[in-house]
Protein backbone atom coordinates (compact mmCIF):
# COMPACT_ATOMS: atom_id res chain seq x y z
CA UNK A 1 0.00 0.00 0.00
CA UNK A 2 1.05 3.48 -0.77
CA UNK A 3 2.11 5.72 2.00
CA UNK A 4 1.38 9.75 2.04
CA UNK A 5 2.16 11.46 5.24
CA UNK A 6 2.75 8.10 7.10
CA UNK A 7 -0.63 7.38 6.30
CA UNK A 8 -1.90 5.02 3.92
CA UNK A 9 -2.60 7.22 0.93
CA UNK A 10 -6.06 4.98 0.18
CA UNK A 11 -7.66 5.63 4.23
CA UNK A 12 -9.52 8.28 2.83
CA UNK A 13 -11.99 5.57 0.78
CA UNK A 14 -12.97 4.01 4.32
CA UNK A 15 -15.22 7.29 4.45
CA UNK A 16 -17.19 6.64 1.54
CA UNK A 17 -20.13 4.57 1.60
CA UNK A 18 -20.44 1.38 -0.18
CA UNK A 19 -22.49 2.86 -3.17
CA UNK A 20 -20.01 5.69 -3.34
CA UNK A 21 -17.29 3.73 -3.79
CA UNK A 22 -18.92 1.80 -6.75
CA UNK A 23 -19.69 4.86 -8.09
CA UNK A 24 -15.95 6.06 -8.03
CA UNK A 25 -14.96 3.24 -9.45
CA UNK A 26 -16.77 3.55 -12.36
CA UNK A 27 -15.93 6.54 -13.10
CA UNK A 28 -11.89 6.13 -12.51
CA UNK A 29 -12.65 3.20 -15.14
CA UNK A 30 -14.76 5.01 -17.75
CA UNK A 31 -12.17 7.69 -17.49
CA UNK A 32 -10.49 7.84 -21.15
CA UNK A 33 -7.74 9.79 -19.42
CA UNK A 34 -5.12 9.08 -17.48
CA UNK A 35 -5.47 11.86 -15.51
CA UNK A 36 -7.67 12.00 -12.18
CA UNK A 37 -11.04 12.90 -12.03
CA UNK A 38 -12.10 16.42 -11.90
CA UNK A 39 -12.98 17.66 -8.59
CA UNK A 40 -16.83 18.66 -10.20
CA UNK A 41 -16.97 15.01 -11.22
CA UNK A 42 -16.45 14.21 -7.91
CA UNK A 43 -18.61 16.76 -6.37
CA UNK A 44 -21.76 15.07 -8.01
CA UNK A 45 -20.27 11.97 -5.74
CA UNK A 46 -19.41 13.09 -1.92
CA UNK A 47 -19.71 16.92 -0.10
CA UNK A 48 -17.47 19.61 -2.02
CA UNK A 49 -14.87 19.11 1.17
CA UNK A 50 -14.50 15.48 0.17
CA UNK A 51 -14.07 15.62 -3.33
CA UNK A 52 -11.07 18.37 -2.97
CA UNK A 53 -9.37 15.63 -0.40
CA UNK A 54 -10.20 12.86 -2.93
CA UNK A 55 -9.15 14.78 -6.25
CA UNK A 56 -5.70 15.36 -4.55
CA UNK A 57 -5.73 11.78 -3.31
CA UNK A 58 -6.27 10.34 -6.79
CA UNK A 59 -3.83 13.29 -8.58
CA UNK A 60 -1.21 11.53 -5.90
CA UNK A 61 -2.27 8.34 -6.83
CA UNK A 62 -1.54 8.72 -10.32
CA UNK A 63 1.89 10.64 -9.76
CA UNK A 64 3.29 7.33 -8.22
CA UNK A 65 2.25 5.32 -11.11
CA UNK A 66 -1.36 4.13 -10.09
CA UNK A 67 -3.87 3.71 -13.58
CA UNK A 68 -7.61 4.64 -13.65
CA UNK A 69 -8.41 1.20 -14.13
CA UNK A 70 -6.23 -0.24 -11.06
CA UNK A 71 -7.39 2.66 -8.44
CA UNK A 72 -11.30 1.44 -9.63
CA UNK A 73 -10.16 -1.45 -8.76
CA UNK A 74 -9.12 -0.60 -5.44
CA UNK A 75 -12.36 1.27 -4.93
CA UNK A 76 -14.58 -2.01 -5.74
CA UNK A 77 -12.50 -4.03 -3.25
CA UNK A 78 -12.96 -1.39 -0.52
CA UNK A 79 -16.58 -1.41 -1.22
CA UNK A 80 -17.14 -5.13 -1.68
CA UNK A 81 -15.45 -5.33 2.14
CA UNK A 82 -17.71 -2.58 3.46
CA UNK A 83 -20.77 -4.17 1.84
CA UNK A 84 -19.63 -7.76 2.94
CA UNK A 85 -19.21 -6.22 7.06
CA UNK A 86 -22.87 -4.58 7.06
CA UNK A 87 -24.49 -7.03 5.13
CA UNK A 88 -26.64 -3.84 3.28
CA UNK A 89 -26.07 -0.43 2.42
CA UNK A 90 -28.23 2.29 1.14
CA UNK A 91 -27.74 5.63 -0.47
CA UNK A 92 -29.55 8.64 -1.41
CA UNK A 93 -30.10 9.55 -5.25
CA UNK A 94 -30.49 13.41 -5.56
CA UNK A 95 -30.42 14.84 -8.95
CA UNK A 96 -31.21 18.74 -9.58
CA UNK A 97 -28.77 21.75 -8.95
CA UNK A 98 -25.97 21.60 -6.71
CA UNK A 99 -26.42 22.61 -3.04
CA UNK A 100 -23.69 23.48 -0.60
CA UNK A 101 -22.95 20.46 1.72
CA UNK A 102 -25.87 18.23 -0.20
CA UNK A 103 -23.96 16.26 -3.01
CA UNK A 104 -26.31 15.52 -6.04
CA UNK A 105 -25.24 13.09 -9.66
CA UNK A 106 -26.97 12.53 -12.40
CA UNK A 107 -30.03 10.13 -12.14
CA UNK A 108 -28.40 8.43 -15.39
CA UNK A 109 -25.02 7.74 -14.43
CA UNK A 110 -26.40 6.08 -11.12
CA UNK A 111 -28.21 3.91 -13.57
CA UNK A 112 -25.58 3.22 -16.11
CA UNK A 113 -23.18 2.47 -13.45
CA UNK A 114 -25.58 -0.04 -11.34
CA UNK A 115 -26.22 -2.14 -14.97
CA UNK A 116 -22.82 -2.11 -15.53
CA UNK A 117 -23.00 -4.33 -12.51
CA UNK A 118 -25.45 -6.71 -13.89
CA UNK A 119 -24.17 -10.41 -14.25
CA UNK A 120 -27.78 -12.55 -15.19
CA UNK A 121 -30.66 -10.35 -14.39
CA UNK A 122 -32.29 -6.78 -15.07
CA UNK A 123 -35.89 -5.82 -14.34
CA UNK A 124 -36.57 -2.80 -15.46
CA UNK A 125 -40.06 -0.42 -14.28
CA UNK A 126 -41.32 2.87 -16.03
CA UNK A 127 -43.85 5.19 -16.20
CA UNK A 128 -42.79 7.60 -19.17
CA UNK A 129 -40.07 6.92 -21.49
CA UNK A 130 -38.78 9.38 -24.36
CA UNK A 131 -35.75 9.04 -27.03
CA UNK A 132 -34.34 6.59 -24.38
CA UNK A 133 -31.85 5.40 -26.70
CA UNK A 134 -28.65 6.46 -25.23
CA UNK A 135 -30.32 5.44 -21.65
CA UNK A 136 -30.85 1.74 -23.25
CA UNK A 137 -27.36 1.50 -25.41
CA UNK A 138 -25.52 0.20 -22.50
CA UNK A 139 -27.71 -2.33 -21.47
CA UNK A 140 -28.48 -3.43 -25.30
CA UNK A 141 -24.36 -3.77 -25.67
CA UNK A 142 -24.58 -6.11 -22.56
CA UNK A 143 -27.45 -8.16 -23.73
CA UNK A 144 -25.37 -8.64 -27.32
CA UNK A 145 -22.30 -9.43 -25.84
CA UNK A 146 -23.45 -11.85 -23.23
CA UNK A 147 -27.02 -13.62 -24.63
CA UNK A 148 -27.34 -15.46 -21.12
CA UNK A 149 -28.46 -11.84 -19.47
CA UNK A 150 -31.84 -11.59 -19.08
CA UNK A 151 -33.67 -8.31 -19.36
CA UNK A 152 -37.34 -7.28 -18.50
CA UNK A 153 -38.93 -3.97 -18.96
CA UNK A 154 -42.48 -3.07 -17.49
CA UNK A 155 -43.61 0.08 -18.93
CA UNK A 156 -46.38 2.31 -19.08
CA UNK A 157 -48.61 2.09 -22.00
CA UNK A 158 -51.21 5.10 -22.17
CA UNK A 159 -54.20 5.83 -23.81
CA UNK A 160 -54.44 9.49 -24.53
CA UNK A 161 -58.00 10.37 -23.38
CA UNK A 162 -60.90 10.00 -25.59
CA UNK A 163 -58.63 7.48 -28.05
CA UNK A 164 -61.42 5.41 -29.74
CA UNK A 165 -59.05 2.79 -31.24
CA UNK A 166 -58.92 -0.86 -29.93
CA UNK A 167 -56.22 -1.79 -27.39
CA UNK A 168 -54.48 -3.65 -30.32
CA UNK A 169 -53.82 -0.43 -32.34
CA UNK A 170 -51.94 1.28 -29.25
CA UNK A 171 -49.92 -1.38 -28.75
CA UNK A 172 -48.55 -2.22 -32.34
CA UNK A 173 -47.94 2.06 -32.60
CA UNK A 174 -46.04 1.54 -28.99
CA UNK A 175 -44.15 -1.50 -30.24
CA UNK A 176 -43.06 0.45 -33.49
CA UNK A 177 -41.66 3.29 -31.25
CA UNK A 178 -39.86 1.44 -28.62
CA UNK A 179 -38.04 -0.39 -32.02
CA UNK A 180 -37.50 2.67 -33.95
CA UNK A 181 -36.97 5.51 -30.81
CA UNK A 182 -36.19 3.59 -27.67
CA UNK A 183 -34.08 0.07 -28.33
CA UNK A 184 -33.13 -0.17 -31.82
CA UNK A 185 -31.34 -2.83 -31.57
CA UNK A 186 -31.49 -6.98 -31.20
CA UNK A 187 -31.63 -8.84 -29.36
CA UNK A 188 -34.52 -7.33 -27.85
CA UNK A 189 -35.72 -7.49 -23.86
CA UNK A 190 -38.78 -8.80 -22.79
CA UNK A 191 -41.45 -5.52 -22.78
CA UNK A 192 -44.50 -5.72 -20.47
CA UNK A 193 -47.77 -3.49 -19.98
CA UNK A 194 -50.83 -3.18 -17.81
CA UNK A 195 -53.70 -4.21 -19.89
CA UNK A 196 -55.73 -1.59 -17.10
CA UNK A 197 -54.33 1.23 -18.45
CA UNK A 198 -55.67 1.09 -21.70
CA UNK A 199 -59.59 1.07 -20.31
CA UNK A 200 -61.98 3.11 -22.17
CA UNK A 201 -63.05 4.42 -18.80
CA UNK A 202 -61.05 6.70 -16.65
CA UNK A 203 -62.82 5.43 -13.47
CA UNK A 204 -60.93 1.59 -14.29
CA UNK A 205 -58.19 2.43 -16.37
CA UNK A 206 -54.69 2.68 -13.95
CA UNK A 207 -51.30 3.09 -15.02
CA UNK A 208 -48.29 1.91 -14.04
CA UNK A 209 -46.67 4.57 -12.18
CA UNK A 210 -43.76 2.83 -10.51
CA UNK A 211 -39.44 3.93 -11.30
CA UNK A 212 -37.40 1.10 -10.25
CA UNK A 213 -34.30 -0.68 -11.62
CA UNK A 214 -33.23 -4.40 -9.82
CA UNK A 215 -29.95 -5.83 -10.72
CA UNK A 216 -29.39 -9.65 -10.19
CA UNK A 217 -31.86 -9.69 -7.41
CA UNK A 218 -29.17 -8.25 -4.81
CA UNK A 219 -29.81 -4.04 -5.78
CA UNK A 220 -32.29 -1.93 -6.15
CA UNK A 221 -32.83 1.86 -7.43
CA UNK A 222 -35.97 3.29 -7.04
CA UNK A 223 -36.22 6.53 -7.98
CA UNK A 224 -39.05 9.27 -9.26
CA UNK A 225 -37.07 9.90 -12.56
CA UNK A 226 -38.88 8.35 -15.53
CA UNK A 227 -36.82 6.98 -18.39
CA UNK A 228 -36.05 10.27 -20.41
CA UNK A 229 -32.96 12.84 -20.84
CA UNK A 230 -34.57 15.56 -18.87
CA UNK A 231 -35.57 12.94 -15.63
CA UNK A 232 -31.88 11.63 -15.87
CA UNK A 233 -30.06 14.29 -16.44
CA UNK A 234 -31.65 17.83 -15.64
CA UNK A 235 -35.23 17.65 -13.21
CA UNK A 236 -35.01 17.67 -9.87
CA UNK A 237 -35.34 13.75 -8.87
CA UNK A 238 -35.00 11.54 -5.35
CA UNK A 239 -34.29 7.78 -5.25
CA UNK A 240 -32.36 5.85 -2.60
CA UNK A 241 -29.79 2.72 -4.33
CA UNK A 242 -30.53 -0.05 -2.00
CA UNK A 243 -28.11 -3.10 -1.83
CA UNK A 244 -29.66 -5.58 0.00
CA UNK A 245 -30.77 -8.91 -1.31
CA UNK A 246 -34.01 -9.53 0.39
CA UNK A 247 -35.31 -5.95 -0.83
CA UNK A 248 -34.58 -6.37 -4.06
CA UNK A 249 -36.13 -10.09 -4.50
CA UNK A 250 -39.08 -8.82 -2.76
CA UNK A 251 -39.27 -6.09 -6.16
CA UNK A 252 -38.77 -8.87 -8.63
CA UNK A 253 -41.04 -11.20 -6.66
CA UNK A 254 -44.03 -8.95 -6.71
CA UNK A 255 -43.30 -7.82 -10.56
CA UNK A 256 -42.59 -11.74 -11.25
CA UNK A 257 -46.09 -12.08 -9.50
CA UNK A 258 -47.98 -9.91 -11.59
CA UNK A 259 -46.41 -11.37 -14.48
CA UNK A 260 -47.59 -15.13 -13.49
CA UNK A 261 -51.07 -13.64 -12.89
CA UNK A 262 -51.62 -12.13 -16.45
CA UNK A 263 -51.82 -8.77 -14.67
CA UNK A 264 -48.98 -7.78 -17.02
CA UNK A 265 -48.82 -8.59 -20.75
CA UNK A 266 -45.80 -9.00 -22.82
CA UNK A 267 -45.75 -6.64 -25.86
CA UNK A 268 -44.72 -8.46 -29.23
CA UNK A 269 -41.82 -6.12 -29.81
CA UNK A 270 -40.80 -5.55 -33.76
CA UNK A 271 -37.91 -6.83 -34.77
CA UNK A 272 -35.22 -3.90 -36.11
CA UNK A 273 -33.75 -4.06 -39.15
CA UNK A 274 -31.58 -0.45 -38.78
CA UNK A 275 -29.46 -1.56 -35.49
CA UNK A 276 -26.64 1.36 -34.95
Amino acid sequence: MIQGNGVSSFDLLHRLGSNDLRELASLCQRSVSPDAPTRRALGQLVSETLACELFAMLQRCVKQGWTMNQLGQVCLAVAEAISEKSGSSFDLVLSGPDVIGSPTRDTQAVMQSLLAEAKYEVLLVGYVIHNAENLFRPLANRMKNDSSLKVQLCLDLKRKWNDPRADGEIITEFAIEFAHSHWPWNPHPSVFYDPRSLDHSGTTRSSLHAKCIVVDRKIALVTSANFTEAAQQRNIEAGVLVRDANFAERIVKYFHGLLELKMLLPIPLVISNNEH
